[in-house]
């Protein structure tokens, strides 16, 4: 136990040493603040717009959290990825005549770092925002993190221990995992379908003795209301079996031997993560672990050139498994569904071409951080041999990822608009603004790499992309807006197209001189 926490101190202090050397550490930590009081100032506003800025509202808000936490990290567990491990805990770590238990519970220090940040703005937000008093929310922090991360650490000890006696209701209770995140499912849909998506349904859902007596969740959900807004039946009901559940795993956790047999899959878990960690640093996709399975494919007519960088990415792409459909494909059709079938047509106090418009412009801004395989393209010595102008070689290098805007604009816009009766025209002027500025950030990352180097390293080339994106996309509403507004409203579909082409040509123009001295940047 001392070499581990020996090895935790010398890790944040060597760590904290080196990053205090670097100018842009500071630039981070002030961002890190401005963010947290932005998230405080949106829960303000959003709990005042809707009508929640109450005790019950943080109960409300927790809710959502609790639940997220509960599937995301237990399903993670199931898997047993719920603890990150490195390619050093294999090598110096594993072999280390330390308990195998207590590897454990430290490789889940960050996830115990979450829950303490997450459970302390949740009690500043308590007292600040929905009027708590201070005592409650104290209680609430307390109770959150305490009780919550012993029973994730007991039942993440359950699941690793391998013991063999316990395999059976080890796998069982893998199982119980993924059949009560189906019930959750299943309760929220059964919900707002009966009700439609509405605030009544949705604060029907929130109070529904159902969402409280769910397993694990529920219970602890029940725990927070009964602290927060005192007791009633099924919050006392709820906190009795979330206590007892807490007790029970403790007890297990204690009891149980942990044998060390998942250090196998951990390792290579390990350098899996690794490798996710690296791909992630350089914007990639990475959607997984481990190695994809590709299949086999040709291609004929390889073009000559330039063009021959756009035939190769095509080549890559038919490898996959889905093609040139990414998770954000995933989002366009599930978003595209729940406008149709849950959302509906919004009233004309909203007109619903303009949320339309507002929702494309959103996603440009979502998925500024994102290139996909552009990012890896910059790294190819042999693009910047080919015998062509660098305006060409831009362009070829990503045409895919065009491509792959166009589709995902169509397969929502299209099928939301015409649901909601918006022109052919106007569905047309939204697709062609997201493509426009989609392409418009792959040309920013050029100019951000150039301008920038390794000074703000991967994070402050983000924040970059972020900041000018940002800028072009406020100017242009600035520019729009009132147009719309005061003259006509069918005037945001016609500048708003052409500013972002104006904008991305102008991008391209001055990116264009800085892709030709690329290969020299390193």
């Amino acid at each position: 136990m001392r070499a581990l926490l020996y090895l935790t101190k010398r890790s944040f202090i060597n760590r904290a040493r080196k990053a205090v050397r670097k100018p842009v550490t500071y630039l981070y930590i002030a961002l890190g603040i401005f963010y947290v009081v932005g998230i405080l100032a949106a829960f303000a506003s959003l709990a005042a717009a809707g009508g929640i800025a109450y005790k019950q509202g943080i109960v409300y808000v927790m809710t959502v959290w609790l639940y997220f936490i509960f599937c995301s990290n237990f399903l993670s567990y199931a898997k047993l990825k719920g603890v990150i491990f490195r390619p050093s805990h294999a090598h110096f770590i594993f072999t280390a005549p330390i308990s195998s238990k207590l590897v454990l519970l430290h490789g889940a220090i960050l996830n115990y770092t979450v829950s303490l940040v997450a459970d302390f703005l949740f009690s500043v937000a308590a007292v600040t925002i929905f009027h708590v008093e201070p005592v409650r929310a104290i209680l609430l922090f307390v109770f959150c993190f305490v009780f919550e991360t012993a029973f994730e650490t007991s039942l993440m000890v359950f699941l690793y221990s391998g013991e063999e006696r316990f395999q059976g209701l080890i796998r069982l209770l893998r199982l119980l995992i993924y059949v009560l995140v189906g019930a959750v499912a299943a309760v929220v849909a059964w919900y707002l379908v009966r009700g439609g998506l509405n605030k009544e349904s949705v604060l029907a859902l929130f109070e529904s003795p159902a969402l409280r007596l769910l397993p694990v969740a529920g219970w602890e959900v029940s725990a927070v209301s009964l602290l927060v807004t005192g007791p009633d039946r099924w919050n006392v009901i709820g906190t009795v079996l979330f206590l007892l559940a807490c007790a029970g795993m403790l007890l297990v956790a204690r009891r149980i031997r942990c044998t060390g047999a998942y250090y196998e899959d951990a390792a290579k878990f390990a350098d899996d993560y690794a490798e996710l960690k690296r791909r992630n640093q350089k914007g990639e996709s990475s959607v997984g672990f481990g190695k994809k399975k590709l299949k086999r494919a040709s291609l004929a007519g390889w073009g000559t050139g330039a063009k021959a960088i756009f035939s190769r990415q095509l080549l890559e792409y038919k490898k996959e498994r889905f093609f040139i459909f990414t998770g954000f494909t995933l989002v366009a059709l599930i978003g595209a569904v729940v406008c149709i079938f849950f959302v509906g047509r919004p009233d004309e106090e909203l007109p619903p071409d303009l949320l339309l418009m507002g929702i494309a412009i959103y996603m440009v801004f979502v998925g500024t951080g994102y290139m996909g395989k552009w990012g890896k393209e910059l790294e190819l010595p042999y693009i910047y041999l080919i015998p062509e102008p660098a305006a060409k070689k831009l362009w070829y290098a990503t045409c895919t990822e065009h491509l792959k805007a166009l589709v995902d604009a169509v397969i929502f816009c299209v099928p939301v608009g015409l649901a909601w009766g918006i022109s052919i025209w106007k569905i047309a002027s939204i697709i062609l603004s997201y493509v426009v500025l989609q392409a418009n950030r792959l040309y920013i990352k050029v100019l951000g790499d150039s301008l920038l180097g390794d000074t703000l390293g991967t994070t402050g080339k983000q924040f970059f992309l972020l900041g000018v994106q940002g800028g072009i996309l406020g100017i242009g509403a600035l520019a729009s807006i009132p147009a719309a507004y005061l003259i006509n409203a069918n005037l945001l579909f016609l500048i708003v197209p052409i500013y972002s082409m104006i904008i991305t040509v102008l991008i391209a123009a001055l990116t264009v001189p800085r892709f030709e001295c690329m290969e020299q940047w390193d």
